[in-house]
């Protein structure tokens, strides 16, 4: 399996949790519906077709913020005049991350982050928070079997990790509720809740085995160049 890896990073980011309304928390990482539409911005598609499966490093330190924003709102049902409405924001703070893409536009995703050309604008999250992709390189994955202790840089999915590590110094972190996949108009289906490391540093667990058993998200455990890799 191929791999093209690239980075995408800014000076701020907002992956909006669907489940805040006064204030509009953030995920602390790209998700993987914003990174499918990541993807499709760059190729100019409405959607992928076919495999596609995705990993994910944070490359340095996830640090919030909140900022008070004034957004436009509308009267009482829709009715009367608009309004100016303060809201708080939680922004992500010069975010960084690695992303790894498998599926069948990996060469036409390589070509274009390779020239730095994308048909429509990227950005992570919100429109005012632009992002330029860069790539690393492409890598060949092979599939590893769920046995033993795996050490990993990337995000890793909770239901995957029979027994995690404990490591002295190592912050962990649980990210929940995030959309697995993009039907349409705005409906999802398919819920993952990650395990990650707040500054990037590797964790070490013992899958499960089979990995996505009473899942229903489709995972794989992968190794490359980059070391072990667990793919969704």
């Amino acid at each position: 399996m191929r791999a093209v890896a690239f980075d995408i990073r800014g000076p701020m980011a907002h992956f909006r949790r669907p489940d805040t309304a006064v204030t509009h928390c953030s995920y602390p990482f790209i998700t993987r519906t914003a990174l499918g539409g990541l993807v499709c911005a760059i190729l100019g598609r409405q959607e992928l077709q076919g495999e596609h499966w995705f990993g994910l490093r944070i490359m340095k330190p996830v640090t919030t913020c909140f900022q008070e924003m004034s957004m436009l709102g509308k009267g009482w049902l829709g009715g009367g005049s608009t309004f100016s409405r303060p809201t708080a924001i939680e922004l992500i703070v010069n975010p960084h991350y690695r992303v790894y893409y498998c599926g069948d536009d990996a060469d036409e995703l390589e070509a274009r982050v390779r020239n730095q050309r994308s048909v429509y604008t990227t950005y992570l999250g919100s429109a005012s928070c632009l992002t330029f992709p860069h790539l690393i390189g492409t890598e060949e994955l092979r599939d590893m079997e769920a046995s033993g202790i795996v050490t990993t840089y990337g995000v890793v999915p909770s239901f995957v990790v029979d027994e995690l590590i404990i490591e002295p110094g190592v912050q962990y972190a649980r990210c929940n509720g995030v959309r697995y996949r993009h039907v349409a108009d705005r409906v999802f289906e398919g819920v993952i809740d990650f395990i990650y490391e707040t500054s990037g540093r590797p964790i070490r667990f013992r899958p499960k085995s089979p990995l996505d058993e009473n899942s229903g998200i489709p995972t794989k455990l992968v190794s490359g160049g980059s070391g072990p890799l667990c793919l969704w």
